[in-house]
């Protein structure tokens, strides 16, 4: 008797502090109502219970009477112990539903989840249709984006208009597969930019500072350009690949593979960036001269002509001289000029031959008009004499055919007289045998 009458006493204290509760919020309606569920182990009467995993900690309902004096929940907050319990502690949820549906979590480990009670990320959106986050302002007129999932599994950010949904522009898509497409739903490639004029901008933000740009021209040619701070055609064009695979450095119609274009100097430079290490360059002069320099850590004029190949096609190696005659020799055919010696290990000129000195209708000189001849000019008939090779050089096919034509008239002075001495040898063996008759 005495237990019950304690027991009624403290439920008559607890409904009046709960009613003092209620009655100090503000609460809509004729007859609101909020249901507070408490674990056993509140319970003010059998004392303190162990709670076990599974336990609904608490659940707060708000609810309101509707047609036929039916309950109904519109709002619910649930929490309850989602792991093991040990001696001090235990993990547990929080849950929101409105409408008897689960509309928000967060979990023991911090995960939200949105339209679902297992988030599986730090924040997680699921929705059977399509999950969406929107970034709405709330002034009107004011533009609105969004993040969804569509329904072919890719990943979009949209946006634009005071709108949602369809009416927004798809603005950025990430697909299924990795691709990722701006101004595009279907990307072809990891990257692909598409637009009536598609521009990829690289902006340094500074004022005054240089910005470039990587567009598609409508010509079908892909434009590397920038310099100034600015955008689209105030931008210098430095580098083009045009549609048939050709590149133009400094020109927007390279007629070759590679092109390089300057009104002043267009060089070819290949520098080797530690201080003080020779460079070198290739440089068409304003005169259609190509020229190869370098040497010094330097550039331009500042280096050392190498080699130049002239717009006549000739080739000057260690010298910028290149002659057309050379004392009365002339040289207008000549094409490769060099300054100091020139060693190889083979040397093939293609010329005549002076096998003419064999044709029957060939006038050899006689060993006494070669002698005269000397004695006059100092040289061989037909051979250059000291002074012209002094003034004019020598001819390399040509000496040689010189100098064979020399030898082969020595052959035939030596068969002549190898004739002559046959001869001789007869005779004298002829006046031999006629002495030993006489003798006899």
């Amino acid at each position: 008797m005495k237990r019950i009458s304690v027991t009624l006493f403290l439920l008559l204290g607890l409904t009046f502090f709960v009613n003092q509760d209620l009655q100090a919020q503000d609460y809509s309606g004729d007859n609101p109502q909020t249901d507070y569920f408490r674990h056993n182990g509140y319970d003010p009467v059998y004392g303190k219970e162990t709670v076990y995993e599974g336990d609904t900690l608490a659940r707060i309902r708000f609810r309101g009477h509707v047609n036929g004096g039916l309950w109904h929940t519109a709002t619910e907050i649930t929490s309850w112990i989602t792991g093991p319990v040990t001696d001090y502690d235990f993990p547990s949820n929080l849950v929101f539903k409105t409408d008897s549906l689960f509309r928000m979590s967060i979990l023991h480990n911090g995960n939200v989840g949105v339209n679902t009670i297992t988030p599986s990320q730090l924040f997680t959106v699921s929705h059977n249709d399509l999950p969406v986050i929107r970034l709405n302002r709330a002034m009107a007129g004011a533009r609105d984006f969004e993040i969804y999932n569509g329904g072919d599994g890719d990943l979009f950010f949209r946006g634009g208009s005071d709108n949602t949904g369809a009416a927004l522009t798809n603005f950025m898509v990430i697909n299924y597969e990795g691709l990722v497409g701006i101004g595009t739903d279907t990307p072809s490639e990891l990257l692909t930019l598409s637009n009536a004029e598609p521009v990829l901008r690289l902006e340094r933000n500074g004022a005054g500072e240089s910005d470039y740009e990587i567009y598609n021209g409508t010509d079908g040619n892909l434009y590397f350009r920038g310099g100034s701070d600015d955008n689209g055609n105030n931008l210098d064009n430095f580098v083009v690949f045009d549609n048939t695979g050709q590149v133009g450095i400094g020109t927007d119609a390279p007629d070759q593979l590679l092109t390089l274009s300057d009104s002043d100097n267009p060089v070819i430079r290949l520098d080797r960036s530690t201080g003080g290490e020779n460079d070198m360059e290739l440089s068409l002069q304003t005169d259609g001269d190509l020229y190869f320099r370098g040497g010094a850590d330097d550039t331009g004029g500042n280096l050392t002509d190498l080699m130049i190949l002239t717009n006549e096609g000739k080739l000057a190696i260690g010298t910028a001289n290149t002659p057309t005659s050379l004392g009365a020799s002339d040289l207008t055919n000549y094409t490769v000029f060099a300054a100091g010696g020139v060693l190889t290990e083979e040397v093939r000129v293609r010329t005549g031959w002076a096998d003419y000195v064999f044709d029957p209708g060939y006038q050899t000189k006689t060993l006494q008009q070669v002698e005269a001849y000397i004695a006059e000019h100092g040289k061989l008939p037909n051979m250059p004499s000291t002074e012209e090779v002094e003034a004019d050089g020598l001819e390399l096919g040509d000496i040689t055919v010189k100098q064979q034509e020399k030898i082969e008239e020595l052959f035939l002075y030596m068969i002549e007289m190898d004739k002559e001495l046959e001869n001789l040898r007869k005779e004298n063996e002829e006046l031999r045998q006629r002495v030993e008759e006489l003798e006899k």
